[in-house]
């Protein structure tokens, strides 16, 4: 099945004062019609620019390459800029980590959902307010057409999470990239924005690219997995397989560091990963994750290769499977 998003040997490069900052290293991603695809990896990863790179919303200085980025059979490095702008908000929306900031403060919440959905379709003003008032509805917010004469500031976090849900499903896309949707919100609020995400995607057959750095978000609402460190795709596969037996040392000291109710003493120090990332301006030779790795070994200094666990499970380490496996 072909789908509804592939991403091969993506690149991001931004020039900076000490030279070239390769902030996105070579990240392949197949996401499926349907599922929810998790990205996850500490903060400064590549998680975000990866998803802006896919978007074509990277800063001016930034310079994208890939050997293949396909929205199903449209293929997104021959759009121009106009183009692009036809495919952002229809065919592929995006949630960002800031709900207020993403919201225009000078304009009510009405204008903006209609200004996403008149530009992506031939719709009067009043069409387009009574399909804005549908979503809000959709989405869980009571009172649609007081929240549409309301500006941002007016809105809890909450509400003004749901609102950018409704923005980026007004016009129904095939893919939703969803980037830190709930950093900012409490746990309660938190675990109503997942539950109104999944049942959306059943509703709709969303494809979703969840971005986060928590792992018991993506164990309960993904059904696969790509873990990236130093801008690159260290592991990836059903989501089951990699937490159950994750094959790549990076992989296995993130699922360490976690903390386990009723596992980890009171007191106790909490699991930690040695050592710092790597600087990502210049070239990295070998392994990124070698001076941090307790696996480490002399073949290190050369690239891993991106190994192979089963039909559906890669990992990028010297590491054999079946050792892999045992230290798993």
């Amino acid at each position: 099945m072909t789908p509804v998003l592939r991403v091969e040997a993506l690149q991001v490069e931004i020039p900076v004062k000490t030279g070239l900052l390769r902030a996105v290293r070579g990240v392949d991603l197949d996401i499926r019609a349907g599922e929810t695809h998790g990205l996850v990896g500490e903060s400064g990863s590549g998680k975000s620019l990866t998803a802006l790179g896919i978007m074509g919303l990277l800063p001016a200085r930034a310079r994208r390459s890939a050997a293949q980025l396909r929205l199903g059979a449209v293929d997104l490095l021959a759009l121009d800029e106009r183009a692009m702008e036809d495919v952002r908000g229809d065919r592929v929306a995006m949630i960002f980590q800031e709900p207020m900031t993403s919201l225009n403060p000078a304009f009510t919440v009405g204008a903006q959902l209609t200004e996403t959905l008149r530009r992506h379709r031939k719709v009067s003003r009043g069409e387009a307010l009574e399909r804005a008032a549908e979503m809000l509805t959709r989405v869980g917010i009571s009172s649609p057409r007081t929240r549409l004469a309301q500006y941002p500031h007016q809105l809890s976090g909450g509400l003004r999470q749901r609102v950018m849900i409704a923005m980026a499903l007004l016009c129904e896309p095939k893919l939703l990239i969803a980037d830190e949707p709930t950093t900012a919100l409490d746990v309660t609020v938190q675990a109503q924005i997942l539950r109104l995400l999944a049942e959306l995607q059943r509703a709709m057959g969303l494809a979703i690219l969840l971005i986060t750095h928590d792992l018991s978000v993506v164990a309960r609402v993904a059904q696969r997995v790509s873990v990236m460190y130093a801008g690159e795709v260290v592991e990836t596969g059903a989501v089951a397989d990699v937490f159950a037996r994750p094959a790549h040392p990076y992989t296995r000291g993130l699922m360490a560091a976690v903390p386990v109710p009723g596992k980890v003493r009171r007191g106790a120090p909490l699991g930690t990963i040695a050592g710092v990332v790597p600087s990502l301006v210049g070239e990295i030779d070998g392994c990124a994750f070698r001076a941090r790795c307790p696996s480490a070994h002399d073949a290190c200094l050369r690239l891993p290769p991106m190994r192979s666990v089963g039909d559906d499970r890669r990992y990028r380490c010297h590491l054999p499977p079946e050792v892999a496996e045992a230290r798993a």
